[in-house]
Order: C-alpha cells, then structure tokens, then sequence
C-alpha cells in the first residue's frame, strides 16, 4: 500500500462585515480556505490493471482579520469538510485541491458567511474585554 500526504491550502473566499462597537466603526475580513490532504492507497503492479486511487478530504478553515488591529487576526474553528475519491494515485500535477475546491466553492461561500454571522457576538465580546484591558 502506498501512502501519500498533501496538504494543500488554497484561499476560496472572503467576506467583509463592518460592525459598531461603542460609536467606532470596525470592519471585520473572513477568508475561507481548504486545507486539502490526499492519500494514495491501493497497489500498483506490474502487468495488472492500477489498483490505486487517491482518497482526499478537504476541512474548510475560517480566517478573522480585524481592520485596525492585526494582533486580533485569529482561525475560527470549524468542522465543515468534504471529501471524496478518485482513480489513480495522488500527485501533485493532478490538482485534485483545485478541482474540488471549485466544485464546492459555492457550498464554502455559505459557510463562510455563516461563520461570520456567528462570530459578530463573540468578535463584540473581545473588543469589549480588550477595551477594558487597555482601561485598566
């Protein structure tokens, strides 16, 4: 069994929110990314057919960047994935992240703005607990 591990991370989307945190405005950019990791399994002999195929699973991982402080640049944590397989073994001039990540890219736009929907509390609660540190 052949064993290979790519880890591929291609920027899908991004979404810009602004937000009003105590009278100033503060604009809030989420990049969406795939992190893409393939894996070869099966055999390859000689004089029979290739038995190999390339098992890939892509996790979708939000990036938060504040506008005014990049200090606060933070990843969301999220569990949407997608994944699949095709014939043949995995290797790097297949573009297999490409091709997948095109193909889903409307479903990650979706999530990407879901997150960013989620995030505007707990984003207000950090602003808020920053706030007061730099009061203190």
């Amino acid at each position: 069994m052949s064993l290979t591990l790519i880890a591929l991370a291609a920027a899908v989307a991004t979404h810009t929110v602004q937000i009003d945190h105590r009278g100033a405005p503060v604009e809030a950019t989420y990049t969406a990314r795939a992190d893409v990791k393939t894996r070869t399994v099966g055999a390859h002999t000689p004089n029979r057919a290739d038995m190999r195929r390339c098992h890939w699973k892509a996790t979708v991982v939000v990036d938060r960047q504040l506008s005014h402080s990049p200090s606060l640049t933070r990843a969301i944590p999220t569990d949407h994935a997608f994944s699949g397989s095709e014939a043949g073994a995995c290797t790097p001039g297949r573009d297999i992240a490409a091709r997948q990540v095109a193909k889903h890219q409307d479903n990650i736009r979706a999530h990407l703005m879901t997150v960013a929907q989620q995030d505007r509390a707990p984003l207000l609660a950090e602003l808020d607990a920053i706030l007061n540190l730099a009061s203190n």
